[in-house]
């Protein structure tokens, strides 16, 4: 009897330094699989995040994007589960795509060499390197244009899609460099916002 409690206890003793182990496994997240839509055809499993939550594309659909003379190309990835789901970034061979706004149904245009960038929650700018040159430290932006953006603090978006718009919040602008040009000031619904 001595030698059945020995392996019971032994047992027990290797089921509980095991589950650490085990537990750690469980809280590994799998990749997020994405499909890449084109005008022609949608390519099934395109894309998964990496360890970071980014986006990694597969060299085989890199191979065949069409890149412009900047060396930049767009890929919509939609979420496999729900296809009403989706994000346009753009893509530089060798970076990690960036995600951009949508814009008359499409990426958001560079204007003055800018983009509009949603990182974690928040709307910064990237340049055609893709790096992000504004701070994703805003809740809504316009492009810029003549130098400048409209951008706000604390405001919401109102209407549907395409057809949408900011309100609420404080509203100022910002030059190429990130820099308040124009003092923040609180929205007020049903007046233009003017700015000196």
């Amino acid at each position: 009897m001595p030698d059945f409690l020995k392996i019971v206890a032994l047992s027990a003793l290797l089921v509980l330094s095991s589950k650490p182990i085990i537990a750690g496994d469980q809280d590994t997240v799998a990749p997020v699989v994405f499909d890449c839509w084109e005008p022609e055809r949608i390519f099934k499993q395109c894309a998964a995040t990496g360890a970071d939550g980014r986006p990694r594309l597969k060299p085989s659909y890199l191979a065949r994007l069409r890149y412009d003379r900047d060396g930049l190309a767009s890929v919509l990835l939609m979420d496999r589960t729900d296809t009403r789901k989706g994000q346009w970034f753009y893509v530089r061979r060798g970076v990690i795509p960036m995600p951009v706004e949508f814009m008359d149904n499409g990426p958001d245009y560079f204007k003055d060499g800018l983009a509009r960038s949603r990182v974690g929650g928040k709307i910064g700018y990237i340049d055609r390197k893709l790096n992000l040159v504004i701070p994703a430290t805003y809740d809504g932006a316009y492009p810029f244009e003549d130098g400048v953006a409209v951008v706000c603090t604390a405001c919401t978006i109102a209407g549907d899609g395409e057809h949408s718009w900011y309100e609420g919040g404080q509203w100022g602008r910002i030059d190429r460099k990130g820099r308040v040009v124009s003092p923040f000031r609180p929205w007020e619904k049903g007046r233009r916002l003017e700015f000196d």
